[in-house]
């Protein structure tokens, strides 16, 4: 065959993969929606086994009393069993390698209380189209894929799941050593989706608007950091700027995307592990492990509540099991595998999305020798009042340094998260981070 011929080939070749990777749903597939799947492209039917119900419509809207914060709806449920380490191969097949190591790795104290199901999550699913890294025409999606093709597109579905269109919200994160020692990192942050149209202003290819300021600990005190984040990252990268208060100055930051690691995390979290996962999927190549059910953290209003004190969740090795409540739901598992050439210091990962939220629930990332390294294992609960289902907590342990990073812990805060206001783009300009940082 002539080099002419062969170029022809390939470029008939790229035009099909384009077209099916950039075709609509069909109308059959549509059609689903809403029948025997959900809007947002979850089952809506039970298990056979009657241990996970059917998707009712979720949680009704309802505002919270602000003194005490998220009352919890399920506080009557009772624990039907408990996973340890005693017990944990009768439980195997619900459970992913990174809470078998947790089991094996605190067997005297970890333990996974599991609770009745309780399908709590209700959202809206307009979609939008792919091609290859890339993420096109999102329109207003918050769920673009609720049929997914292919991998990438259910970590999308995680990327742009609907979040309350912007929010303020005060929160602490904690680093927490092997022995139980740890520091409070707590930060003030604004974000507001420009593709949902909570900005005066909308910029081309702009996902949302953030802007993180540090309260604690005093090393860090009115540091801010500032992000543009892109819908199709892989076509212009994230824009990034810190305001730092010891020289009184803004600079532009190289790279805070895929494995950078922020100091303040101690090294225990990347920047692409940020919200469960986020960014550019270009390191990666993707692969959907199938569906399976699984004990994940589920409508953790215990974790929520006010009366608590961060000392009251806090232990050695792992947050207090009595504070989390798991249920089985059925989780997405899509495998990621470091392609050849490309940089990340987890070469594999595997992350586990619930069907019903398409949240990044928990992840499996392994080391350059195999080895199992570290692992997420996420609370995710519905704000009720606004219909958002988030995070309450993410927790990320390192199994060889047997320690943890917990986050989005708001438990002394007085003020609750603020969702739905329309943001300024003056307040998202790094031209304004010294005189926002100095007011």
């Amino acid at each position: 065959m002539s080099r002419t011929s062969l170029l022809r080939m390939a470029a008939a070749l790229s035009a099909m993969a384009t077209a099916v990777a950039l075709a609509a749903p069909t109308p059959e597939q549509l059609a689903r929606l809403g029948n025997e799947l959900t809007p947002v492209g979850a089952e809506r039917a039970g298990n056979a086994a009657g241990t996970i119900p059917p998707w009712t419509g979720g949680l009704p809207a309802k505002p919270i009393d602000e003194a005490v914060g998220y009352v919890d709806p399920f506080a009557d449920d009772k624990i039907l069993f408990t996973i340890s380490a005693a017990n944990a191969d009768q439980y195997r097949d619900q459970l992913s390698p990174g809470q078998l190591a947790l089991l094996a790795l605190y067997p005297e104290t970890f333990r996974i209380n599991v609770y009745p199901t309780r399908r709590s999550a209700k959202k809206q699913a307009p979609l939008a189209r792919s091609e290859g890294d890339r993420l096109l025409d999102v329109g207003k999606s918050a769920v673009p894929f609720p049929i997914p093709d292919e991998a990438r597109q259910l970590m999308w579905n995680h990327v742009l799941r609907w979040r309350g269109g912007s929010v303020n919200r005060t929160f602490t994160w904690f680093p927490v050593a092997a022995n139980g020692r740890f520091f409070t990192v707590r930060v003030n942050d604004y974000f507001a989706f420009d593709q949902q149209g909570f900005m005066n202003e909308s910029r081309p290819n702009r996902l949302f608007n953030l802007r993180g300021t540090y309260l604690a600990p005093t090393a860090i005190e009115g540091q801010m950091t500032l992000v543009w984040e892109p819908i199709d990252p892989v076509a212009h990268n994230r824009d990034t700027w810190a305001f730092d208060t010891r020289w009184q100055r803004v600079r532009r930051l190289p790279s805070l995307s895929h494995d950078d690691v922020d100091p303040r995390t101690q090294g225990m979290r990347v920047s692409d592990q940020y919200d469960g996962w986020n960014g550019a999927p270009d390191r990666y190549d993707w692969k959907i492990a199938g569906k399976r059910e699984m004990y994940i953290q589920y409508n953790a209003y215990k974790l929520s509540d006010k009366t608590l004190r961060y000392r009251d969740i806090i232990e050695p090795g792992h947050p207090k099991p009595e504070l989390l409540r798991y249920e089985l739901h059925r989780v997405w598992v899509v495998e990621a595998t470091l392609r050849p050439g490309a940089r990340h210091r987890y070469p594999k990962r595997t992350f586990y999305l619930d069907e019903d939220t398409w949240q990044v629930v928990g992840e499996d990332a392994y080391n350059a020798a195999g080895q199992l390294w570290r692992v997420g294992d996420h609370a995710t609960m519905q704000f009720y009042d606004v219909m958002v289902p988030w995070y309450r907590a993410t927790i990320h342990y390192d199994l060889l340094a047997r320690s943890y990073l917990i986050s989005f812990l708001d438990n002394e805060e007085r003020q609750p998260w603020r969702f739905g206001w329309i943001g300024d783009m003056v307040d998202f300009l790094p031209s304004n981070l010294r005189r926002l940082g100095t007011r």
